[in-house]
């Protein structure tokens, strides 16, 4: 379940993010240091996630690419040009990255997923916050709303999710063991 909502994180972080950064339309070296910075952790996410279900690195890595490649399309849409490419280059990176680390961390894979989760809700909050920093010179006022509303949204469902998925594993432990005391 932990999958599904960082899945869902992602898309919709996408899309709010595409309306912030569209919405304010600037070209200065800030903002496509911040969308690099927000692809690289959204692609490393997206390639832990497709290393789950798909357990082939090569598949898993050209999948985790793809899947990056339209979600980058859809957050940098009218951006400029070295936005995007910038964007487009740290996907790669984070793709590959994440689906390899997906496949080598079979054992941690709740952990992989929540860690990583964190780390790309974190970095669209400073990206937010840094993107209108030169409107709003209080950092959480530059903050948009929708975008704490989701991250508020993504981490509640994220600690919930993540909650019951670790006491299924911790029950799975206790009935193995009590299977393995009986033979």
């Amino acid at each position: 379940m932990v999958a599904i909502v960082s899945s869902i994180s992602i898309v919709l972080l996408t899309l709010v993010l595409s309306s912030v950064f569209r919405r304010q339309s600037k070209e200065n070296h800030l903002s496509s240091c911040l969308a690099m910075f927000v692809t690289m952790t959204k692609s490393t996410l997206v390639g832990i996630l497709v290393g789950m279900w798909i357990t082939d690195m090569v598949f898993a890595t050209v999948i985790a690419i793809l899947i990056s490649f339209l979600l980058v399309c859809i957050m940098t849409y009218q951006l400029s040009i070295k936005i995007v490419l910038e964007s487009v280059s740290a996907l790669f990176m984070g793709a590959m990255m994440g689906a390899m680390l997906s496949i080598m961390t079979t054992n941690n894979q709740l952990l992989s997923i929540v860690f990583f989760t964190i780390i790309y809700l974190v970095s669209c909050i400073l990206a937010a916050g840094l993107w209108n920093r030169q409107t709003y010179h209080n950092f959480i006022k530059g903050i948009p709303s929708k975008v704490k509303l989701s991250i508020a949204l993504a981490v509640l469902f994220l600690a919930v999710t993540a909650f019951i998925d670790l006491r299924s594993i911790a029950n799975d432990e206790v009935k193995t063991e009590q299977h393995q005391h009986h033979h």
